[in-house]
């Protein structure tokens, strides 16, 4: 089951998947910077969920 924005390990998992994705990069796409907001944006709303 993936985590929502309601379980409690939701912060836990987006920060793993900004880990990943940020992972040996150098250079960034438009695209790229568009899609890792997005990640910050999960990992900012489950952390506020979670508190």
């Amino acid at each position: 089951m993936s985590p929502t924005l309601l379980d409690p390990p939701a912060a836990r998992a987006a920060n793993d998947a900004i880990r990943r994705y940020v992972a040996g990069r150098r250079s960034w796409s438009r695209e790229e910077l568009a899609e890792l907001d997005r990640l910050r944006a999960l990992w900012r709303t489950a952390r506020e969920r979670r508190n």
